[in-house]
């Protein structure tokens, strides 16, 4: 998949130009420091040579990212846009996915965090890092009033967790495989299954389990004791 990444940090860039070009399933397509840039390069760029997934700062020297999200989503409705900073405030967090951004990525994630997000876009999910998800979580609990859940339910109610269907067999041998830190080709690999295959397992898991993220759903499957291993 094509990459797209507005940042005006050179050295962020460069760090995950390489990061990027470890893998074979993306390529940094284009580079921006500037909202300018990316509005420029987007005017004369084909639906052919559309990124599939931007990484954009909302940060930027002339301006911000969410003139380069809301752009980038008005031209191409199906593009995945995630969010890159060091740090931003609640409302940045919401206006960005108000914009439509359906990530927020820490830059400090790392590089392994990086590619597993990626990843996560590639396959529908909605990538965000740990502690923009608690952040976003804590906002959510102050905007509820005292006593109630979202809909109005006394506070034992909504911390339950909601019933889900239980896993297939080949579903909790692919969680298992992601417990024990393998990558989709080696688990698809160990599995004797195509990448497909095991991509398409691991929807359904994140289905079954509410969930996003790989991190989510190990998080998850240990409370409902769903791994062979802790």
């Amino acid at each position: 998949m094509r990459i797209g990444l507005v940042e005006d940090d050179l050295s962020i860039r460069q760090k995950f130009a390489r990061t990027i070009g470890q893998t074979d399933q993306f390529e940094l397509w284009f580079e921006s420091g500037s909202v300018q840039g990316a509005l420029e390069w987007m005017a004369g760029c084909s639906a052919a040579d559309w990124p599939e997934i931007w990484l954009v700062d909302l940060g930027l020297p002339d301006g911000s990212g969410l003139t380069v999200i809301r752009e980038a989503l008005a031209t191409h409705a199906r593009t995945h846009v995630l969010v890159i900073s060091i740090f931003a405030d609640d409302d940045a967090i919401i206006g960005a996915l108000h914009a439509g951004a359906m990530g927020f990525i820490q830059k400090g994630d790392g590089d392994e965090a990086l590619l597993e997000h990626l990843g996560n876009a590639m396959e529908g999910g909605a990538p965000i890092s740990p502690r923009i998800a608690a952040r976003l979580l804590a906002s959510f609990k102050q905007s509820v009033p005292h006593g109630q859940g979202a809909a109005g339910y006394p506070d034992d109610r909504t911390e339950q967790h909601p019933p889900a269907a239980d896993l297939t067999s080949r579903e909790r041998a692919v969680l298992d495989c992601l417990s024990q830190g393998y990558a989709y080709e080696e688990g698809a690999e160990l599995l004797q299954m195509s990448l497909n295959t095991f991509r398409h397992h691991i929807r359904g898991i994140y289905g079954k389990l509410g969930v996003h993220s790989r991190i989510d759903a190990l998080d998850e499957a240990r409370k409902r004791r769903w791994l062979h291993r802790s």
